[in-house]
């Protein structure tokens, strides 16, 4: 019986981190709803977009996290708390990620839209492989393959970038200096939103 038990409390510890990263999709997808979803700008994201980076950042990482070991206890009480209180902080620190690069290229930059959007997608890429990081934060073994995983995951984006056909099947650029100096905006406004939140979350 101990070990059915451990073992369902594993299963039950990993259910948790993998709802985690759905949940964030969900929050980040309603707040570019409620933003620029209900306004006259071209949407930042495609659905062939969300296809390419939900897949790197969430598909792939959550069918191995959701078999690795885990340790600790498992506590049914605040479930759904502590799903929300990574996932809200999360969600909208990506949403505001993307927001601000996607129209500083946009509007700022007078970039055409799929350079735009190219861009929105490299900081959700980006962020999204962040999230993934945080929400392991183990050391020794655990986190170091974490940090493989999302750079064999960073791997294969580059090379849908840089392949030309997958590139013009994903409808993204070819990379500029001034696409990335757009990503790196939207990357650091999202990073320094998502500690804000967290700190504020712990809080809570």
């Amino acid at each position: 019986v101990p070990p059915m038990v451990a073992e369902g409390r594993q299963v039950l510890r990993n259910v948790q981190r993998v709802a985690k990263l759905f949940v964030t999709k969900s929050v980040l997808a309603a707040f570019l709803i409620l933003t620029l979803g209900t306004s006259s700008t071209a949407y930042p994201l495609l659905p062939r977009h969300f296809s390419l980076v939900a897949a790197l950042t969430i598909g792939i990482p959550a069918f191995f996290l959701a078999l690795a070991p885990s340790t600790g206890r498992w506590r049914p009480e605040g479930f759904l708390r502590d799903i929300a209180r990574f996932t809200v902080p999360a969600g909208l620190a990506a949403g505001a990620g993307v927001l601000a690069g996607y129209l500083l290229a946009l509007h700022g930059l007078d970039e055409s839209v799929r350079q735009s959007r190219t861009v929105a997608t490299a900081i959700l890429m980006v962020l999204g492989l962040r999230f993934v990081i945080a929400l392991e934060g183990a050391r020794g073994a655990r986190g170091a393959a974490v940090w493989l995983l999302c750079a064999v995951m960073a791997g294969l984006y580059a090379l849908a970038v840089g392949i030309p056909e997958v590139r013009c099947f994903f409808e993204l650029s070819a990379p500029q200096p001034e696409l990335w100096l757009c990503a790196g905006v939207g990357i650091a406004v999202g990073l320094v939103a998502f500690r804000i939140g967290s700190r504020l979350a712990r809080t809570s």
